[in-house]
């Protein structure tokens, strides 16, 4: 038979704030940076979809000799 898996709660849960904390530390730091570059990432992905919407509909008038 196999032997029961020993998992230690405490060892886990020690690990997962010790390497939380400094990520959190470091992410609060860079905040604005962050920010930014999300702002900037969204901007373009909403160009994107703008952009594929009007060649849809572009193609879509164009097949209906509009």
């Amino acid at each position: 038979m196999r032997s029961p898996i020993n998992i230690d709660i405490d060892f886990i849960t020690k690990a997962i704030v010790g390497v939380a904390s400094p990520l959190l530390g470091v992410i609060t730091s860079l905040q604005e940076q962050v920010e930014w570059s999300l702002r900037v990432a969204s901007l373009c992905v909403g160009l994107a979809v703008g952009i594929m919407s009007l060649v849809s509909m572009v193609k879509k008038m164009r097949g209906r000799g509009i």
